[in-house]
């Protein structure tokens, strides 16, 4: 698996993802917004922004891989640090192109300035909806100057007791005519754009049903009593993930035993109960944490964020 992938995979589940001894591709939330300039509209999104200063290793690309590719931890490190070694060289003589994340280059300073990819989305809940472009039409204004004013003015003095000739009735007609017809023209424009918009929104509600009932739809699942000890701490380091509840209350025990603060999490997406070794409140003491017991007691142990 190629990093790259495994980056864009990630910053659907994770508000930052950091690439060792490079940097973090962080998200960045935004609602629906129109480019005047590019004459599109975006849907609501999770756009992607880039700090070449949070580059310490936490253990979530690494684990990430070795579970994708049945590899050792310590292999998928080395893949990793492979792969960055690879994009500083590309970088030192060209930018350099992340597909579905952004492009990466230097500037004069030598710092690295990230320009995202505004046609990627990372939001699940966007999901199906396309850039709707839509360009204002320019509209032309006549205008006139004090000689054309006072041309006009001589003009209708000398003609106001004089009949107005039939070919001037004729051209007046034409030019109510010509302009109801813009008028009306105009009009069918800005309904038919409407009516495309309303368009696109039910398009859009109908996909997002598609894909709920795609991913959330199991049937019938027995019920498993789970004693579930949630607290707000959202950083929760993992030590392990079993499908059989005799296990994974056998490992919390343990832990109990060993001093830890063991926590059972919900049943994941695959069937799995998670049991962490602790919990924090904020990711920079989850990182020092983890890289203790990936030292002494796991060194698959990874960082798990509750929602």
């Amino acid at each position: 698996m190629q990093l790259t992938n495994a980056i864009n995979i990630l910053l659907y589940t994770n508000d930052c993802v950091t690439v060792p001894e490079f940097g973090s591709f962080i998200i960045n939330k935004f609602s629906s917004i129109y480019d005047e300039n590019k004459g599109k509209f975006y849907p609501p999104s999770r756009r992607v922004s880039f700090n070449s200063k949070i580059k310490s290793n936490d253990g979530l690309i690494a684990n990430f891989i070795s579970k994708e590719l049945g590899i050792s931890y310590e292999d998928a490190v080395k893949k990793v640090h492979t792969e960055v070694v690879s994009w500083k060289k590309i970088l030192n003589e060209e930018s350099l192109v992340l597909k579905n994340i952004g492009e990466l280059s230097y500037n004069a300073d030598e710092n690295i300035v990230f320009a995202p990819d505004l046609d990627s989305n990372h939001f699940l809940g966007s999901f199906g909806l396309p850039t709707i472009y839509y360009k204002k039409k320019l509209t032309n204004e006549s205008t006139y100057n004090k000689s054309t004013l006072k041309k006009y003015n001589d003009l209708k003095a000398n003609n106001s007791e004089s009949k107005v000739p039939e070919f001037i009735k004729y051209a007046a007609a034409m030019v109510l005519i010509i302009s109801a017809t813009f008028f009306f023209n105009n009009e069918y424009e800005k309904y038919s754009f409407q009516q495309k918009i309303l368009l696109e929104q039910e398009n859009r509600q109908r996909t997002i049903e598609r894909v709920e009932n795609a991913i959330f739809d199991f049937g019938s699942i027995p019920a498993i009593e789970l004693k579930v000890n949630l607290k707000s701490n959202k950083y929760h380091i993992i030590a392990g993930a079993f499908g059989v509840k005799s296990n994974a209350d056998k490992l919390y025990k343990n832990l109990l035993t060993k001093g830890y603060n063991p926590t059972k999490l919900p049943l994941n997406d695959k069937g799995l109960i998670p049991i962490s070794f602790d919990n924090f409140s904020n990711r920079k003491d989850a990182v020092v944490a983890l890289r203790q017991l990936q030292a002494s007691e796991n060194k698959d142990a990874w960082i798990f964020v509750l929602e």
